[in-house]
């Protein structure tokens, strides 16, 4: 099959089910990026098939490499790639050969891949999906499951089935020895409950995007030893005062990894004092730097200390 053929972009004709449209935004260039550190990092979470089904064609982005040679950083080094929605379990079916397709993204040399079903989709969980989702799994390149949890703020599934599938799913993590990606929001009891009771205390799990109180994550830390508290681009916000809190004064730097969860959650200081038509909409693995400078801002500590730190706990944490 040609190379134009091969990546040709997914519309709403091939899948009723999604919903994207090509947002206008800017992107920054590779020297603002690589203006803060050296330090080679990887993004432990992002979505990055979701930053190129976002970026408008002007772009001309048709690959994963395109995307990493010409608006990321040279030094990062690599990046986890989450599919957490039950479509993308069945990509290399629904678009082969595209950036959809999950084998294109193992492909990537840059890229590792985690698979589990979100919160969001956990009514729409079954024993197709799971069969799916363990293919996935066996890959050489998947080194986690997730990510999987609770979340109380959108209640997209029903309460109880969002805990039956979380747990369904921490058993075949146990299963095949999969470290385990959690995402949690407004569930900190709940989460806390099936955690201690499902998961073996020195498991390896990467509490995703916290958000939660303090008090939470003093708890999660202190239990399992093995567990890290992933910060994203939300630190930047104004708003994030908890994640902002947990970085001051609860989690250690040797507990800390770093996370884009692109395209979400730019970087605040990115769009500060742009105009509208120059504000960058869509985030990427490149701007790591942004989200270590504020945790090294917080800290009143070095960027390259928090980078390396976060760099040593990705390897010990994904063996990446």
């Amino acid at each position: 099959m040609a190379q134009n053929a091969k990546n040709t972009v997914p519309t709403k004709q091939n899948d009723q089910n999604r919903s994207y449209k090509k947002t206008p935004t800017a992107l920054p260039d590779i020297q603002t990026l690589s203006a803060l550190t050296t330090e080679p990092f990887v993004d432990t979470h992002t979505h990055l098939h979701y930053t190129l089904e976002r970026l408008p064609n002007t772009f001309g982005i048709e690959t994963f490499q395109d995307l990493k040679e010409r608006y990321c950083p040279p030094n990062l080094e690599a990046c986890i790639n989450v599919l957490c929605d039950p479509l993308s379990f069945s990509s290399d079916e629904v678009f082969p050969g595209t950036y959809m397709d999950w084998k294109v993204m193992a492909d990537t040399p840059f890229m590792y891949l985690s698979a589990g079903v979100h919160p969001h989709n956990a009514k729409d969980y079954n024993d197709y999906v799971e069969a799916q989702m363990l293919k996935i799994l066996q890959h050489p390149k998947t080194v986690a499951l997730g990510e999987i949890g609770l979340d109380y703020h959108y209640n997209n599934s029903p309460k109880d089935v969002q805990k039956q599938v979380l747990i369904r799913q921490i058993e075949q993590a146990k299963k095949l020895l999969k470290p385990i990606v959690i995402h949690t929001r407004e569930a900190e009891e709940d989460t806390w409950d099936i955690l201690t009771k499902y998961v073996p205390k020195d498991w390896k799990i990467h509490v995703h995007c916290f958000t939660d109180s303090p008090n939470f994550a003093k708890r999660l830390l202190d239990y399992f030893p093995n567990l890290y508290i992933g910060i994203t681009g939300i630190i930047t916000y104004g708003s994030a005062k908890n994640t902002q809190e947990v970085v001051r004064s609860i989690v250690p730097l040797n507990r800390i990894l770093l996370e884009t969860d692109a395209p979400y959650m730019t970087p605040g200081k990115l769009n500060r004092n742009k105009k509208s038509s120059d504000r960058i909409t869509v985030s990427h693995s490149g701007m790591i730097p942004f989200i270590a400078q504020k945790i090294a801002e917080i800290t009143k500590k070095d960027i390259d200390e928090i980078m390396r730190a976060a760099r040593d706990n990705t390897r010990n944490m994904y063996g990446v």
